[in-house]
């Protein structure tokens, strides 16, 4: 039985177009649906962004509510199973995703992440005075188009709850591998406009839909749909393929990328605890290294003794953590990491690695140079993408090396597709945070956070440097008094 993919919210009206893809039973939303409602799209925006913001951050509060009651009822254990199985993960971690969305949608959250992104909040529905006689309203930027990418459930999630509470029309296109996962949070909607106007032009501004990656529809809408901004989270090739057809838009819509980035971990002698190895193994362990903020590398300032003993610290909680969430490879994965394991090995790294095949980490120990990238060029397939629960230590024996390593990654073979380290993920003493805090952000870097929640995010942090809420934005400027006189 083929899976259907449809689009949300579903309705008579919706004009679509049907194809057959891998066992998949696309539904598209057509050309000529989108060509006679994109000036619809501009009224539903102008009546959203009227509305007083505290009520529309309401609406994605009692969202958040409304799956974590069904969440604690068990509702969403076959959608857990699904998801597992859709994208590899474990069903711990699914369930550990799942518990993440409530607080995506806390309104106090979004109000921390406004409050940071504009002056005043409520320049959002109406002009406010930032200073004598001078004012601000912030009015939605769009339609806004974002094409998600399926590494998880949140990351689509995160830009369109800002996309709807800044007023735009927001189209969403997920992956197929979380595209049930997105649509069945955002169908929460539908159990909170029955007692809310505003929740129903929220939703009226809302459309999701999955677009297969050579279908006109999608051409259609980066090339000549009349948007204002497209958001577009992935990497190479899509990510020039995307930007030549926007670039060719004549509405000139707003690209942001949010492209593909890694992290990396740097540790001190001093640190060498259970604490850190603990964080660090967790970190690899959580979604399989596969965010951006996973640490896929590691830099240990001190000895190659030291750095090999905080390594079998490490190992232990590898074996711990990964034992809760399996990640059993294929056959042929299996034989790739053995001969990677083996080759480190004959190059003269210490490598620690599981003997249980649902967790098979491993953990590389190296000294000054990588390990990794002198076999690396053996094994292409074992690329960034393809190395989960792998980490290599590299010592060096001082600070100024951590710096050159870090700028080093994106010219890197073992790193080959990834534009830039986004995390740093800290475990250092404070005489050496005073000498390296303000070097790191001139590598760079998006984001130097303690090692041990790496995966976390603050309410108000920036997404890859970019303020999102405000991308999605414009600020209109009024004044009242003449400044020649």
């Amino acid at each position: 039985m083929e899976e259907e993919i449809k689009p949300f919210p579903f309705s008579e009206d919706l004009e679509v177009i049907e194809k057959e893809v891998n066992g998949y039973r696309i539904i598209e939303v057509s050309e000529p649906y989108f060509r006679k409602k994109f000036s619809v799209f501009k009224k539903i925006q102008d009546e959203l962004s009227a509305i007083p913001i505290l009520e529309r951050l309401e609406v994605l509060n009692k969202i958040g509510q409304v799956w974590d009651s069904k969440l604690q009822r068990g509702q969403f254990d076959e959608l857990k199973r699904k998801l597992a199985k859709l994208t590899g993960y474990s069903e711990n971690l699914i369930d550990l995703e799942f518990s993440f969305i409530p607080i995506l949608f806390d309104k106090d959250n979004i109000r921390r992440n406004l409050e940071f992104s504009f002056k005043n909040i409520e320049g959002l529905h109406k002009f406010v005075e930032v200073d004598n006689g001078e004012y601000y309203r912030y009015v939605p930027s769009g339609p806004t188009f974002i094409i998600s990418s399926g590494n998880s459930l949140i990351p689509p999630l995160i830009p369109t709850a800002l996309s709807l509470v800044t007023g735009n029309m927001t189209i969403l296109k997920p992956s197929l591998t979380n595209y049930v996962g997105v649509v069945k949070v955002l169908e929460i909607f539908n159990d909170v406009v029955e007692n809310s106007n505003v929740a129903e032009k929220m939703f009226k501004a809302l459309l999701v839909s999955y677009f297969t990656h050579d279908s006109p529809v999608l051409k259609y809408l980066l090339r000549e749909g009349k948007l204002g901004v497209i958001n577009f989270w992935g990497g190479e090739p899509a990510r020039t393929e995307v930007g030549k057809l926007v670039y060719e838009n004549i509405n000139h819509p707003r690209f942001l990328v949010n492209g593909p980035l890694t992290g990396i971990a740097v540790i001190d002698e001093e640190n060498v605890d259970d604490e850190t190895a603990w964080g660090l193994a967790y970190n690899i362990i959580l979604y399989d290294q596969q965010l951006c903020s996973s640490p896929t590398s590691a830099i240990f300032m001190g000895s190659f003794e030291r750095a090999s003993d905080f390594a079998s610290k490490v190992a232990k909680y590898l074996d711990e953590i990964g034992s809760e969430y399996s990640m059993p490879l294929k056959e042929s994965e299996n034989v790739i990491l053995h001969n990677v394991r083996r080759s480190l090995q004959l190059v003269g790294a210490n490598v620690f690695y599981s003997k249980n095949l649902d967790n098979p980490w491993t953990l590389v120990v190296s000294k000054e140079e990588s390990a990794l990238d002198n076999v690396i060029k053996y094994f292409p397939q074992y690329n960034i993408y393809h190395r989960k629960r792998f980490i290599e230590i590299q010592v060096v024996d001082n600070i100024e090396k951590v710096f050159t390593e870090i700028e080093k990654v994106p010219l890197r073979e073992a790193f080959k597709g990834v534009d830039k380290v986004q995390t740093i993920g800290l475990a250092v003493s404070r005489k050496n945070l005073e000498n390296i805090l303000e070097r790191f952000a001139q590598t760079g870097v998006y984001r130097i956070v303690p090692l041990a929640d790496m995966f976390m995010r603050s309410a108000i942090e920036p997404y890859d440097g970019t303020i999102l809420a405000s991308a999605f934005t414009n600020t209109v400027y009024y004044r009242n008094k003449n400044l020649w006189k």
